[in-house]
C-alpha cells in the first residue's frame, strides 16, 4: 500500500513540472511556437521561438510579465536565452495577439529540448513556465543532411 501510494505521489509531482505547450494566466492563453534556425554560423546556431499571447476573454487584459532571461535545455546542458516583446504593450483587447520571441544560441548538433521562462510577479516569488520545444519541419531535415 505504500508503495502505491508513494508511486502516485511522485507521477503526481511528475505531471504537474512536466512541460507543456500552452498555459493560460488570467485570461491570457501563451503558446509556444515551433523554434527555428535564424542564423547558421561555423560552430553553432542561432534559434528563435515564438511565444503567441492571446486574450479569450470579453475584456481587456494585462500581459503577463516574463522575465528577460530563459533557459533552453538540451539534454543535459542548460543554455542561456533572451525573451524580448515584439512591441511594447502592456494589455490586450479581447481575440488580440501579441507576441514575445526567445531567442538563444546553441552548439551545431544540439536541438532544444525544453524552454524555461519565468513570470513575474510582483507580490509573490517567480513562477517558471516550461515549454517543450516544437521544431520546424525544416529544421529537423536540415539537421538530417547536415
Amino acid at each position: 500500500m505504500l508503495v502505491i501510494a508513494t508511486a502516485s505521489m511522485v507521477g503526481l509531482v511528475w505531471w504537474k513540472r512536466r512541460a507543456r505547450r500552452v498555459y493560460v494566466i488570467d485570461h491570457v492563453k501563451l503558446e509556444m511556437h515551433p523554434a527555428c534556425v535564424v542564423e547558421d554560423r561555423v560552430v553553432e546556431r542561432v534559434w528563435r521561438a515564438a511565444i503567441s499571447m492571446t486574450n479569450t476573454s470579453r475584456r481587456p487584459r494585462l500581459l503577463p510579465v516574463l522575465a528577460e532571461r530563459a533557459t533552453v535545455r538540451t539534454g543535459r546542458s542548460v543554455y542561456l536565452a533572451n525573451v524580448y516583446l515584439d512591441a511594447d504593450v502592456r494589455e490586450l483587447n479581447p481575440l488580440s495577439v501579441a507576441l514575445a520571441w526567445v531567442e538563444f544560441a546553441l552548439p551545431g548538433g544540439m536541438l532544444p529540448g525544453v524552454i524555461v521562462a519565468s513570470r513575474l510577479r510582483p507580490d509573490e516569488r517567480a513562477r517558471p513556465l516550461r515549454w517543450t520545444a516544437p521544431l520546424m519541419q525544416q529544421a529537423r531535415q536540415f539537421d538530417r543532411v547536415g
